[in-house]
């Protein structure tokens, strides 16, 4: 389990809780809709940064790609990055708060991945 993320099945909905060692948020959501989001991220071709975007950056600028998913509870949309860096990419959660969440993305997907509907 990545440090910072749990995650726990009840029926058709996934509960995570998400800390960052001194405060944490739960966020409660259908588990299909946490898997369409993190297959979005992945799809080829599913939009990333504009190139007029990146114009004005280093060439070691992150690229990303977005899905949002609507909470159960608390009401709000999260919305879900794919951040590609250089070292390992990224997994971003930006909660209703305005809180922001990273976790490396292969063993984010590897703990969740179980907890989803195929």
């Amino acid at each position: 389990m990545p440090k910072g993320l749990s995650a726990a099945r009840k029926g058709e909905t996934i509960e995570l809780v998400l800390s960052d060692g001194t405060a944490e948020e739960r966020l409660r959501l259908l588990a299909i809709e946490l898997a369409e989001a993190l297959a979005r991220l992945e799809a080829p071709g599913y939009p990333t940064m504009d190139p007029e975007e990146l114009e004005d950056k280093p060439n070691d600028a992150p690229n990303y790609t977005t899905a949002t998913v609507e909470l159960l509870e608390p009401e709000g949309l999260l919305t879900l990055r794919k951040v590609r860096v250089p070292g390992p990419d990224l997994l971003e959660f930006t909660t209703p708060s305005g809180s922001v969440y990273e976790f490396e993305w292969r063993p984010a997907l590897a703990y969740l991945e179980p907890l989803l509907p195929r």
